[in-house]
């Protein structure tokens, strides 16, 4: 697959603005930036970023990010690096990828998203991650496994931004718990209640 020239997606720089895309083009995914996870590992890397965000007053450096640190969370981690060369428009690089999220989804280790994925899914992976680096600040998503045809699979996101070496706010720390015992349906219907939000077109 080459090189996307741009991806259609506005700036997003709000759960609020995210959901509404969602609901306009009938994606199966909901923002939800009160970051009330079910899935307690999700719980506990959220407490974890807060806790470095909050010792540094700023947004935590990837290398602050041990292996030691993430351990608990490697097999369901995804580290996308945004890359912005000059004249070019951005693309997003998966630099790590855990085992179960290759196992719900794909390999894409090392991989542009606009080389591993089918064009029409880019502007959901794009806005996931340009939202979280616009806000500064964790994001929780709820997410249908349309991309690679596990549509029956629901994935709980937790999304945080990082710094690089330079200190650019460039990286997004992503980790995802997938479950196939409910469906998308009840769960979005459940959701949607809890956060007062229209039911989404998908649903």
């Amino acid at each position: 697959m080459g090189l996307q020239s741009s991806v259609d997606v506005p700036c997003i720089t709000s759960a609020a603005a995210a959901n509404d895309l969602a609901q306009r083009r009938g994606w199966p995914m909901l923002y939800d930036a009160t970051c009330q996870f079910r899935h307690a590992k999700l719980k506990d890397l959220h407490a974890l970023w807060c806790a470095m965000a909050e010792r540094d007053g700023d947004i935590p450096y990837r290398l602050e990010m041990t292996a030691r640190l993430l351990q608990p969370y490697m097999r369901m981690l995804v580290l996308f690096e945004r890359v912005v060369a000059a004249g070019s428009s951005r693309r997003y690089r998966v630099r790590l990828m855990g085992s179960s999220l290759v196992e719900a989804l794909q390999d894409m280790t090392g991989r542009f998203l606009d080389e591993a994925l089918p064009g029409r899914y880019l502007p959901r992976w794009y806005m996931k991650n340009d939202i979280t680096l616009a806000t500064g600040a964790p994001l929780r998503m709820l997410v249908r496994g349309d991309t690679f045809d596990r549509s029956y699979l629901v994935g709980e996101y937790i999304c945080v931004p990082l710094r690089a070496g330079g200190g650019e706010i460039s990286l997004v720390l992503a980790a995802a718990y997938f479950d196939g015992t409910r469906p998308w349906t009840e769960l979005a219907a459940e959701e949607c209640q809890r956060l007062g939000l229209e039911l989404p077109a998908c649903v």
